[in-house]
Parts: structure tokens; C-alpha cells; sequence
């Protein structure tokens, strides 16, 4: 039985859940961004449930704040910054020299995230595990016959937590920009992948109000007045971290991580965190394309996108067409 179960109320601390996690194995590790992601089972059971007592624990190494660094060089401040550094094996080259070591002092603050994920379903295990990805070209019938059936078969459970944001039972604390309207407006806070300490790093979401925008493929002209809302109000939060509106990139997913509309929010310094070229659609372009295209231009163009081979929507798509190909040249229409 899921923890869970025994907290009707409140929710165990990240820390009583991580006491009782058991490791089963590493299932992904980022180089570039020094992330390792883990998959085990909370409590006391042996057999890996998804669902029930399945976690996923994300260890991430942060940033060095510069800002730290630099106090410590002002006069009167400790000297030996690198004083406390423990060096193992040295190297030597001429000007150059370099080892590996670690520092003792706690002058950084915490040099390491952790999320937590419990209990984690199939597609949560799924999203974080390395895996094979494939290739998708998405015509607007393939759409239509494919794609979209799967995103509206998806339960209103699955984005309760993007709800319990909006009604602030949850992380209201965390909000730093919000546009009340129903209609054009929005929540803007951190995303969970930001420590919110680091303006180099900084990324922050925008979550509409408005329901029933699952996706890019939704919007036309009539929702212009909330992505140029979105546009124009996203340097007012980033100011609050210091972060200049010229310093800013914005975009939407397609496909997106969950299915309520979402703007990313990031400093244009943030590199290598969902900004690849087949999956994110800068904001400005998505505008200009309905705008000056067509008003119902994400309804008829054709999208490319590539696809993890063990995500619930690539399981979909080779259900229903011939996992050879993905594109209007499949069998049912040769």
C-alpha cells in the first residue's frame, strides 16, 4: 500500500519518502547538465509497482552562485575562496594545470536538487528513462486520426496538479506574475527544473487559465489576445530575478510534457533544456504565424517531431499505423 494511503491531509515530507527509498536502478544520466535520474520503490514491498510504490528521484548538481563567489573577493571578506579545496591526482602542462576535487567549505550553499516522483505511474517512468526515439511527421489527417484522439482520451487526473496551481490549494507562495482573466489570463512561477537562485539559469512557466487549450495544434486567432498577453507581461516576472526582457526566450512544446497550455519562459543563456528545434516553438513565430499566415495556421500545417520509443503516444501511433513509416505514405494510403 502506497504511503499515500495513510495521508489524507498532508502529504510525507520529501525527506520521509526519500529515508524509505530503495534503489532499483539508474535509468538516465544528462552529462551536459550533471542530472542522474533513479528509479526505486518507497516503503518496505520488494516488487516495483508503477502507480502504487514506484518513485523516480531526480539528483541534480546546481549552479555556482556567482554572486557568492564575488562577495567573498570583497575587502575584508575570507581570502581563501579556494582554501578549503581537497585535490586529488594533479596535472601539469606547461601554463596549464588541472585535478579533481571537491570543496569542504559550505560557503555555496546546497550544490545539489533533488525532485521526487511517487508514487510514479508507467509515464512518468517512461518520460525519464533513457530510451530510442523516433521520428514523427504529423500532417494535420494524421492529426486528426492519431494524435488527437490520444490527447483527448487522456484523464483530467493527469494534470490535477496543474489545477491545484491555478486554484493556488498548492505552491501559491511560489507565483511571481499572475493575470487573473479567465480568458487571456495566467500563473507565471519557477518551473520545478529551477532552483529560482541563478538568473544565468533562470526558467519559469506561464500556465493558462483558460481550459481546454491542451496543445499548439489549438490555437487560432481568437487566442492571440493571450499569447501577446503572455509575451508582453513575461518580462515582469523576469525582472524579479534580474533577468532584462531582451534576455528573454519563449516557447511552447509540441509535444508538450502535459496537455494544458503552457508558455517556457528562459533566459536566452539557458541552454540545452527542451529548447530542441522539433520541439520548441518560439512564441514570437507562433504569433506571427497565425497572425500574418493564417488564423488557423496550426490546423493545417504539418508538424515533425521526434518521439521516446517507449512513450504512451509513440505506443499509440504504432497501434494504429505501421511502425515503418509515420507519415501520409503509409499503407492505408498506398
Amino acid at each position: 500500500m502506497s504511503l499515500l494511503d495513510h495521508a489524507a491531509d498532508t502529504m510525507p515530507s520529501i525527506k520521509t519518502l526519500l529515508d524509505q527509498f530503495r534503489l532499483k536502478e539508474v535509468i538516465n544520466e544528462d552529462i551536459s547538465s550533471k542530472t542522474v535520474w533513479l528509479l526505486g520503490t518507497v516503503g518496505n514491498t520488494t516488487d516495483l509497482v508503477p502507480g502504487v510504490n514506484a518513485a523516480v528521484v531526480t539528483l541534480e548538481r546546481l549552479a555556482f552562485d556567482t554572486q557568492t563567489i564575488s562577495n567573498h573577493a570583497l575587502p575584508g571578506s575570507d581570502a581563501s575562496l579556494l582554501g578549503s579545496l581537497a585535490l586529488g591526482s594533479e596535472e601539469q602542462n606547461d601554463v596549464y594545470s588541472w585535478a579533481a576535487g571537491y570543496i569542504n567549505s559550505r560557503m555555496f550553499g546546497p550544490d545539489i536538487r533533488v525532485s521526487l516522483i511517487y508514487p510514479a505511474t508507467q509515464k512518468h517512468i517512461a518520460k525519464h528513462q533513457r530510451q530510442h526515439r523516433r521520428w514523427i511527421t504529423e500532417t494535420p489527417r494524421l492529426y486528426s486520426l492519431v494524435t488527437k484522439p490520444f490527447i483527448d482520451a487522456q484523464p483530467a487526473s493527469r494534470i490535477q496538479w496543474v489545477y491545484n496551481i491555478l486554484s493556488k490549494k498548492v505552491e501559491a507562495d511560489r507565483i511571481v506574475y499572475e493575470d487573473p482573466d479567465p480568458e487571456s489570463g495566467f500563473i507565471i512561477l519557477p518551473d520545478l527544473k529551477w532552483d529560482a537562485s541563478n538568473a544565468a539559469s533562470m526558467y519559469l512557466v506561464a500556465i493558462v487559465h483558460r481550459q481546454g487549450l491542451k496543445s499548439l495544434r489549438d490555437l487560432t486567432d481568437s487566442h492571440l489576445p493571450l499569447l501577446k498577453n503572455i509575451r508582453n507581461k513575461a518580462n515582469v516576472a523576469a525582472e524579479k530575478y534580474g533577468v532584462p526582457h531582451n534576455k528573454l526566450r519563449l516557447y511552447i512544446h509540441y509535444q508538450p510534457s502535459y496537455y494544458h497550455l503552457h508558455v517556457h519562459i528562459t533566459n536566452v543563456d539557458l541552454e540545452g533544456r527542451g529548447i530542441a528545434a522539433d520541439r520548441a516553438h518560439l512564441l514570437d513565430t507562433v504569433i506571427s504565424n497565425i497572425e500574418d499566415i493564417a488564423p488557423d495556421y496550426y490546423q493545417k500545417v504539418t508538424l515533425a517531431y521526434a518521439l521516446g520509443s517507449d512513450t504512451e503516444l509513440w505506443q499509440h501511433w504504432t497501434a494504429h499505423l505501421d511502425p515503418r513509416s509515420t507519415t501520409e505514405s503509409s499503407p492505408e494510403t498506398n
